[in-house]
């Protein structure tokens, strides 16, 4: 949802208690967020101003974003006429989405000097201005000029325009009939909730579903069906909501869908959503950034992941031409032997020919059957230089055959690691992981590496291996311990570090998986338990959706790196081979599958 006029009031009444603090610094953590540190006594408080097209809002936040080692200019004009100021006085234009911060500062002759920054919370149009107390434009986050805006322009200098004005009533300046009215006389055809948005300050899509739900009403009930009844019904509604968002009665709530993602907020309890999950806060602000934060993070995270996929999807590509060169060139050395054949037999019968002859046909005494063979020549060249030349043609294809064998190996391991990482990243679920796996790139040198670990230090990668986050953990239902690795780098942890010789090793046969590690402690390991671990190794596997996957299993003991292998690559050996369905770690304790054993001995290559 988007912050509405409403909720920007309850903001508001939030903040005013802080009129009389002094800004004590001011920064800007990105290029739409404005954060000013308010003092009052020995207490602080962050204000966070953004502009963002989406997450556009004003809050007090418990954030502490990285301060930019080099402020932008508008951070340096706030610093310059704000900081060190007092706050002394905080207003809403109406119910309006435009919050003014006014300031009492001095200037660099010690003189008392007003100013004003508005807080435009309006979409993809918000902006933050700071003006002079007539009016004038000091600077703004974002400038433009008639090019982009025939209504305003926002520049240095020019005289500020407020956004255009809505037409809007103020719904706490309304009596009873005055609302009837504004019902009655709207379009027949249109919804109640279009109405109350269009016809009321301050009221945002949200709201307007609330006010009708408390109203009893659906949400696309039209002006033409309703009655006095009704219109009594709707009108008691939108005064409870009012009441709602003073600070005596606040309630602020994040509503949260079935799988807890946030879906909406508000500074009162939303009784539109039925028996959905909420959460209570103490005041707007912290409902406001709880779910800001969320979606914020949510985003970051589909956008990264989805930039990491489009770069394992490349790379695929990518090698996938190279394994059909490859293969092609490995294919043509079967044809090699045809150049030492006719090599050999113009050597063998070199008494036969002379320069100038531009064929000659030969018996072939290496074929049991002695066919002839009719072998061209260049007629330029001597006979042993005819022979040269097939000997040359055929150490150049198998040499090139040879090399080509080499890449095309490493070619098929690269292909292997890229689909563990894309298998890792269907895994994901926090940007954590997704960060982990970015690190893991960077060193594998398929991302470049952020300006500040360029150059390592010993203490940067003591943090990051302190940074590696934990690999699942999940309990079988006989009270065993089972880790499953989201990653390469937690696979490479789980079963090079944190693994003892006696513990159990799961991977999923000959695809992308994770490596499940079963605790033994030295106890015998109940069948019960080796499945469910199994299920959770197939689970996590390229191979979820199949119902039966080959899981290998053995003892930590029998598996090993080999030097130079990429992330998460081993090999194992002494290990059995199980038949499981896949099973969610949230399956885990009802999980109970038949399997059949099958003992290989041969090491294999994730």
């Amino acid at each position: 949802m988007a912050v509405d006029g409403l909720f920007l009031s309850s903001v508001t009444a939030e903040l005013s208690p802080w009129v009389g603090s002094r800004v004590d610094r001011v920064y800007q953590p990105d290029k739409d967020t404005i954060i000013l540190h308010l003092r009052r006594g020995r207490e602080t408080k962050r204000l966070l101003m953004s502009a963002h097209a989406e997450y556009c809002r004003l809050h007090f936040t418990d954030a502490n974003p990285p301060n930019p080692p080099q402020p932008p200019l508008f951070c340096m004009v706030l610093r310059k006429h704000v900081q060190g100021g007092l706050l002394t006085a905080i207003q809403q234009v109406g119910l309006e989405r435009v919050i003014e911060l006014h300031f009492s500062s001095t200037d660099e002759v010690g003189r008392s000097v007003q100013r004003i920054l508005v807080v435009e919370i309006m979409g993809k149009h918000s902006n933050i201005i700071l003006l002079e107390p007539g009016g004038t434009i000091i600077d703004a986050l974002r400038r433009y000029t008639h090019a982009v805006s025939r209504y305003r322009e926002v520049l240095p200098g020019r005289p500020y325009v407020p956004p255009p004005p809505q037409g809007k009533r103020d719904p706490r300046s309304l009596d009873p009939e005055e609302f009837s009215r504004i019902i009655f006389q709207g379009s027949w055809e249109k919804s109640l909730k279009s109405l109350l948005v269009k016809s009321l300050d301050g009221i945002g899509l949200q709201t307007a579903v609330e006010i009708l739900h408390r109203a009893g009403l659906s949400p696309d009930t039209t002006a033409e069906v309703c009655g006095e009844h009704e219109i009594a019904r709707l009108w008691q509604a939108l005064q409870e909501v009012l009441v709602s968002v003073q600070p005596s009665n606040w309630q602020p709530t994040v509503v949260r869908n079935r799988d807890r993602t946030a879906v909406a907020f508000a500074a009162f309890n939303l009784l539109q959503f039925g028996d959905l999950a909420r959460e209570f806060f103490p005041s707007p602000s912290q409902a406001c950034e709880v779910f800001y934060e969320e979606k914020r993070r949510e985003n970051l995270f589909i956008g990264r992941r989805r930039s990491l996929s489009g770069l394992i999807e490349r790379e695929l590509r990518r090698c996938l031409k190279k394994e059909a060169l490859q293969a092609e060139t490995v294919a043509a050395a079967a044809g090699a032997e045809q150049w030492r054949l006719y090599g050999e037999l113009i050597a063998a019968n070199m008494y036969r020919l002379k320069k100038g002859m531009d064929s000659f046909t030969a018996e072939n005494f290496y074929d049991p059957g002695v066919p002839e063979l009719t072998i061209e020549l260049d007629p330029s060249l001597t006979p042993a230089e005819n022979a040269e030349r097939y000997f040359s043609r055929y150490h150049k294809v198998k040499n090139a055959a040879l090399q080509a064998a080499l890449q095309l190996e490493q070619t098929r391991e690269e292909m292997a690691y890229l689909n563990s990482v894309a298998q890792a990243l269907e895994m994901a679920e926090t940007l954590e992981d997704l960060e982990e796996i970015g690190q893991e790139l960077v060193r594998a040198g398929y991302l470049p590496p952020e300006e500040k670990d360029k150059k390592p230090s010993g203490k940067t990668k003591e943090k990051e291996r302190a940074g590696l986050s934990r690999p699942l953990q999940l309990l079988s239902g006989d009270g065993f311990t089972i880790l499953v690795g989201k990653n390469n780098r937690q696979n490479d942890y789980l079963s090079l570090k944190l693994a003892k010789g006696e513990d159990i090793w799961l991977h999923a046969k000959d695809v992308p998986g994770s490596h499940v590690l079963i605790r033994t402690r030295g106890r015998p390991v109940p069948d019960r338990t080796l499945e469910e671990a199994a299920g959770l190794a197939a689970y996590f596997s390229r191979a979820r959706q199949a119902k039966r996957v080959a899981v290998d299993y053995t003892l930590a003991k029998y598996v090993r790196k080999p030097p130079g292998a990429r992330p998460g690559m081993v090999i194992y050996d002494h290990h059995h081979t199980v038949y499981v369905a896949p099973i969610s770690p949230s399956m885990l304790t009802a999980a109970s599958t038949g399997s059949g054993a099958e003992i290989t001995g041969r090491p294999t290559t994730r």
